[in-house]
This record gives structure tokens, C-alpha cells and sequence, in this order.
């Protein structure tokens, strides 16, 4: 798997085209919101988008995955909330627009994401996800990662339905503990690293799940970290999130 940073006008319009696709697979038909007070474009042009390709040879047509990341000095947090005003804006990321039309690989584009937001050495990382029919999934695989729900539902501001509302988004927040856990889980990854960290590979069966991990290596006993069929007691899933 390889994730590329996509700095060209073609790959980023690519990038947004693949996202309306995938949050209309979802049932969310959202146009963007640009004025003076709220621009999506702005936003979106103060991001850095990641792209997630199969293999290194393929072009713009083969991105699979996707997700946006900039820092609170940069551009503003998305919402009002959470209260994150006790760090410097500098020391917060927000990932956003995280999009999949392959199954895996919402969870994949993460683990490359992953490396970036570790080497920017961020105090906190903040996430709006969805809230509709695909939360378990979504929100199962962000508790994997260490992020914890931070208040309640709001409004995301940057995009609307055709009948004009705003979408409701669960503000999720990484930060202390479960993001140094991040920090170790990515130090154990064997990726490629190319081109000052525009582009990063790594095999598509690694498996980044610190919480999951810290979890396991406290509670060693498997009848307690397992259901009924073995499986990891936080599901994991392709993401598919605002």
C-alpha cells in the first residue's frame, strides 16, 4: 500500500471526488458550504490531503482512500467544540474528510495517516465523525486508535443536505496516554518512508490498534479481551467519516 501526499489540482480534485462518492454510499448527499463566514474550499485548501493507493505504480484513478489533516493555526478547528483553548493551535491536529470505497481500506489510509500525524508531534489530534446507520464501525475503529467521544453530538458547519441542514458529528479527541500509545504502536511499523514522508509504504496486512494492544498487554487473559468468536472486543472497520 502506498500513501501519497497530493499536492497537484488533478489528484486533489480526484481526492473530493472519491469523498462525495463515498458519502453518498453512505446516504449523505451534502454540497458544500462556501461564504464568507464558513468556506469549505478555504478549509480544504489549508489541508493537507493523503491519498491511499494498492500499489506504487498506480495513477490518480487507482486512489482507493483518503483523509485531510491540518493544524489549529493553520486553519481553525471545524467546530466549536470541543474546548481545546488550554494548547497552542500549533499543537493541535484535526483529521477530517476520511474517506474509503474499498473494503479495508478506510482502516489502511489510517495507518499511513498515522505516520504523519506522529512526526508533526501534535499535544492532541481532534476527529468529527458522522453520526448515522455506520457508527459502530467508524466509531469502533477510532476507540481502537485511542480517541474517546468529547461532549455531545453538533452541527458540522462545512457541509449540507440538499434540504439545507447541517450534518450532526460526534467531536472525538486523542490526546495523552492513548495518543504515546499511538506514538509506540507507529514506531513498531515497518513502512517506507520516501521524498521527505511524501509518499509512505507499507504492507497491506499491518495491523495499527495501540489501544487495543496497551489493552492486551495489561489483561493478558484472553476471556477477557475476546468475544465469543475470538475476535478483538473493539470491531474494527473501514472508516467512513466527515
Amino acid at each position: 500500500m502506498e500513501l501519497r501526499l497530493l499536492t497537484t489540482h488533478l489528484e486533489r480534485r480526484t481526492f473530493l471526488q472519491r469523498l462525495h462518492q463515498a458519502r453518498a454510499r453512505h446516504g449523505g448527499i451534502y454540497r458544500e458550504v462556501c461564504h464568507e463566514q464558513i468556506d469549505n474550499r478555504a478549509r480544504l485548501a489549508c489541508s493537507l490531503l493523503y491519498g491511499l493507493f494498492e500499489h506504487e505504480a498506480d495513477g490518480v484513478e487507482g486512489m482507493i482512500a483518503g483523509l485531510a489533516i491540518h493544524d489549529l493555526k493553520t486553519f481553525p478547528q471545524s467546530c466549536r467544540e470541543p474546548d481545546l483553548t488550554h494548547l497552542p493551535p500549533a499543537a493541535i491536529i484535526e483529521c477530517g474528510d476520511h474517506w474509503s470505497l474499498s473494503l479495508g481500506a478506510g482502516m489502511r489510509v489510517w495507518h499511513g495517516a498515522a505516520v504523519q500525524v506522529v512526526r508533526l508531534r501534535p499535544r492532541a489530534v481532534l476527529a468529527y465523525l458522522a453520526v448515522g446507520p455506520s457508527e459502530p464501525n467508524h466509531f469502533g475503529f477510532y476507540a481502537a486508535m485511542g480517541f474517546t467521544k468529547t461532549g455531545a453530538p453538533v452541527e458540522y458547519p462545512y457541509v449540507e443536505g440538499l434540504d439545507g441542514h447541517r450534518p450532526l458529528v460526534q467531536p472525538m479527541v486523542l490526546q495523552g496516554q492513548p495518543f504515546r500509545d499511538l506514538v509506540a504502536g507507529v514506531a513498531r511499523m515497518q513502512v517506507d518512508a520516501l521524498d521527505n514522508y511524501r509518499i509512505v509504504r507499507f504492507n497491506s496486512s499491518l495491523r495499527l490498534r495501540p489501544c487495543v494492544a496497551n489493552l492486551t498487554r495489561r489483561n493478558p487473559d484472553p476471556a477477557r479481551r475476546s468475544g465469543p468468536a475470538g475476535n478483538s472486543a473493539v470491531p474494527l472497520g473501514a472508516a467512513s467519516a466527515t
